[in-house]
Order: C-alpha cells, then structure tokens, then sequence
C-alpha cells in the first residue's frame, strides 16, 4: 500500500462519521441508498443537501469504496480507483446560501463483465476540494451517504450465526439492563442484513421479553464478520448505581427475578436461510429481596404481638365472665 493511500485512509477514518447525520452545519439525507442494476446498464439516484451554516457554502464531492473494518461495522473507506466509486458520477461541487438546499443527481454506470453481488462506496461532500494526484491528501471532515449496489448475476449465499452470549459471558445479574452480543459470519458475495427475534423466557417458560435481533438493521459485507449488541432493559438507567440505595432504587425500576432462557432467531439471504442460539442467565435482586425480607420481619413481629394480645385480652374476658 502506498504511504500516500495509508495516510488517506487514517484521515478519513478520523473524520468522517457514517452512517450520516449533521455536521459542519449541513444536512444530507438519506443517510444509505441501495440500488440494483444489470451489468452492462446505467441507474441514477439523487439525494438531498441542506446548508445550515451562514452565509454561502461550496462543498466538493468525493467518491471513495469501503470495505468492513474489524466486526463493528464501521466502513473502511479506500480512494475510488475502481470498482463502485469509479461507476459513480456526480458534480464536482455544490453552492448553496444559508439554508438553501438542494437534490443532487448521480449515475452509477455498470460496466460488461462486472462482479455479481454486492459492490459498496460513498459520496463524500467536504469544504475542503479533493486532492489533485495521489501524493496529495485533504484534511478536513467530511458527510456523505453510503451506496449499497446489488449487480444481478450468480450470488453466492454462505455464513451464519457463529455465537450468541450475554455481554462477556456473564451469567448473573442483580437488575436489569441484560446485554446480549452475536457474531455474525457472511462468507457470500453479497451484503447480508439478518432479521429475527430475541426472545427471553423465564422460569414458568412464559415470555418476558421479545424483540427484534437486528434493531438497527446492519448489513454484513462480504468476507466479513460483524458483531451485533441487544439489550433487555425496562427502564433507563442513569450510569452505574452509587451505593445500597442507588442499587435498591436500580433493582426495583427495573426488577426481574429468577431464572432465564435467552432464544435468537435469525433468518438471512434470499431463501431465507434460519439461524437459532439460546444462552441462559439469573438474576438475584438482593437488595430489593433484603428489604423485602426486613419488611416482612417486621410485619411478621407485628402481626405475632397483636395475636398475642388478642390472646390474653380472650383469656382475661374468659376470666372475668367465671
């Protein structure tokens, strides 16, 4: 790799922020487009620019691939010398006034003979004009929008499920929040976005939980394994409880007790294909159950001296009717 596309790489890495949202005052909408085309074709799209900032604003468009970065999910982004981003034509640059905006178009032009399956990049805008030759670098942040491309042809299906646990194995608990993970494996040649359920039943096999096992709708690129993250909670929690209060008050907002199964369902690909892990867990509310246990004491104390009361006031009215 040349230093010239290393340092690109780190800098993109430092400063642009995917999926995309507000930055550097400006508004680009949506943050992702997924598109599908036959090789050999041209598709177009366009999507929406606003300027926040005051007073007039050039932004300048970029192209660049990405790939998976580790199993976060975070795209590494690469210079568009082929493949996608090389496909991709949109204008150079864009004025816009204060709160103006804007829709921008682009075509992606599919050559003959392109890879079937899933082909990944991103239209950058930045203040800053893009490099002129590949011994130059620009520095400065940057918003776009992901292309998610499908190139129709052969696709190869492969992967699955490889585990699913509480958050590092841990299998105890005195309160909710529970936190789950999973790792997803996507050996095809195409992007994969998992749909399912987590489902968690206690220890009468009843339902105390059920939700979606891919709440933020993530994709798995090809060649790569992502790690997904769900939570169980009722309430939310504002950081870790300070002391035996902070603890009790924790444990009864968001109270749960016993034993629990833990079941993810997930179906993936075209045919769809099935996947299903179960993993299992306690939780012990002990401050909650101490304080419980001390109020029945007392009430138990009460209750023993109003018998005991109600017993000699028997006897003695017995004992003054003889």
């Amino acid at each position: 790799m040349k230093i010239s596309t290393f340092i690109r790489i780190v800098l993109v890495s430092l400063f642009v922020v995917v999926p995309m949202r507000r930055t550097m005052a400006l508004t680009v909408s949506p943050a992702k487009i997924e598109i599908s085309a036959d090789p050999g074709t041209t598709v177009s799209g366009e999507f929406l620019v606003v300027n926040e900032e005051g007073g007039i604003k050039t932004f300048y468009t970029s192209s660049e691939n990405f790939e998976a970065q580790g199993e976060t999910g975070t795209p590494s982004f690469v210079p568009g010398e082929k493949d996608l981003a090389s496909w991709t034509k949109v204008i150079s640059e864009v004025t816009l006034g204060k709160g103006e905006q804007r829709k921008i178009p682009f075509t992606i032009s599919v050559p003959n003979g392109a890879e079937a399956g899933g082909h990944f990049a991103a239209i950058f805008l930045s203040t800053i004009p893009p490099a002129n030759s590949s011994n130059q670098v620009s520095v400065g942040s940057k918003i776009g929008i992901l292309l998610l491309l499908r190139v129709s042809g052969p696709l190869k299906e492969g992967g699955g499920l490889l585990e699913f646990s509480t958050e590092n194995n841990k299998h105890f608990y005195t309160s909710l929040p529970v936190l789950f993970s999973y790792r997803f494996q996507n050996s095809g040649n195409d992007r994969v976005k998992p749909n399912g359920t987590l489902k968690i039943k206690n220890s009468l096999w009843l339902t105390s939980y059920e939700g979606s096992g891919n709440p933020s709708e993530g994709n798995i690129l090809p060649g790569s394994v992502r790690k997904f993250s769900l939570e169980w909670k009722k309430n939310e929690t504002s950081g870790d409880p300070v002391g035996f209060m902070g603890a009790l008050k924790n444990e009864w907002k968001n109270f749960a007790f016993g034993f629990y199964t833990a079941h993810l369902d997930l179906q993936y690909g075209s045919t769809p294909d099935t996947a299903s892990l179960s993993t299992t867990f306690f939780v012990l509310p002990w401050h909650v159950l101490l304080i419980g246990l001390g109020i029945l004491i007392v009430l138990l104390f009460i209750f023993s001296r109003i018998v005991k009361r109600y017993n000699r006031w028997i006897i003695e009215k017995s004992r003054s009717a003889l």
